[in-house]
C-alpha cells in the first residue's frame, strides 16, 4: 500500500519492514514469477568465494530458516560440508528491495526430510537429478548431462526415482536478515539478528 506522499507504509516503520520481509519470501516459495523465486546463495571455497542461483523452494516463518534443492555431488555441498557459513541475496527491481540472508546451511540427504520433499517433487524437476556425471563436469561437447534416452522425452515414474540418490535438500538457519528500500527521497536500511528466539530490529545508514 502506498500513502499520499508517495512512500509505502514501511518506509519508517521497522516492524511493517519484518512483515514485508516475510511476506515476500512466502510468495517468492510459491509464485514463480515472483522477484524472490530466484536467489543468489554464496558459499565459501577454496580461492573465490563462490555464488550462484537457486531457486527458493522453502521458507519458515516459526523455524527462521529457508532452503532450496540441489544435487548432493554439485561443488556447493563440500564447500558448505567445509564451512556452513552461507549469504543469501534476493533483489526486486520493480520495487528496489534487496534483502540479505546470512545463516548456517545444513545438508540433508537420504533422510525423512528428502524423502517427504521428494515425494512431493513435480516429475519434470526430478528429471534434472538424473544427470549421469557430476554438475560442473568438463565436456567435449555440448551436453545437458541427462542419459541418451532421457534426452528428449520425460522418464517414467519408476525411472525418475533413481534421481533421488543425487536429491539434497539444503536448509539454512537464518541468523540474521538484512533489508535495503532505494527510493528517491532517501534510502532506508535494516538489520534484524536472530539470538536465542529473540528478534533484534536495528535501524542503520544506507
Amino acid at each position: 500500500m502506498v500513502t499520499n506522499s508517495n512512500l509505502p507504509e514501511h518506509y519508517n516503520d521497522i516492524d511493517k519492514i519484518y512483515l514485508e520481509i516475510w511476506e515476500r519470501l512466502v510468495d517468492g516459495k510459491k509464485n514463480r514469477n515472483s522477484e524472490f523465486h530466484q536467489c543468489y546463495v554464496a558459499t565459501n571455497s577454496d580461492k573465490f568465494p563462490a555464488l550462484r542461483t537457486v531457486v527458493l523452494r522453502h521458507v519458515n516463518q516459526e523455524n527462521l530458516s529457508i532452503g532450496f534443492h540441489t544435487d548432493k555431488r554439485s561443488n556447493k555441498i563440500n564447500e558448505i560440508l567445509e564451512d556452513s557459513n552461507v549469504s543469501v541475496l534476493f533483489y526486486d527491481h520493480e520495487h528496489k528491495i534487496q534483502i540479505r540472508i546470512n545463516g548456517q546451511a545444513e545438508v540433508n540427504h537420504n533422510n525423512d526430510s528428502t524423502a517427504a520433499i521428494w515425494s512431493n517433487i513435480r516429475s519434470f524437476s526430478k528429471k534434472c537429478y538424473l544427470v549421469e556425471k557430476a554438475p560442473g563436469t568438463q565436456s567435449e561437447i555440448p551436453t545437458s548431462g541427462y542419459p541418451s534416452e532421457f534426452e528428449s522425452i520425460l522418464p517414467s515414474d519408476a525411472e525418475l526415482e533413481g534421481g533421488y540418490e543425487n536429491f539434497t535438500y539444503i536448509n539454512i538457519q537464518i541468523e540474521s536478515i538484512e533489508w535495503l528500500y532505494l527510493h528517491k527521497d532517501g534510502h532506508r536500511r535494516a538489520l534484524f539478528n536472530f539470538t536465542d528466539n529473540n528478534i533484534n530490529k536495528q535501524w542503520i545508514t544506507p
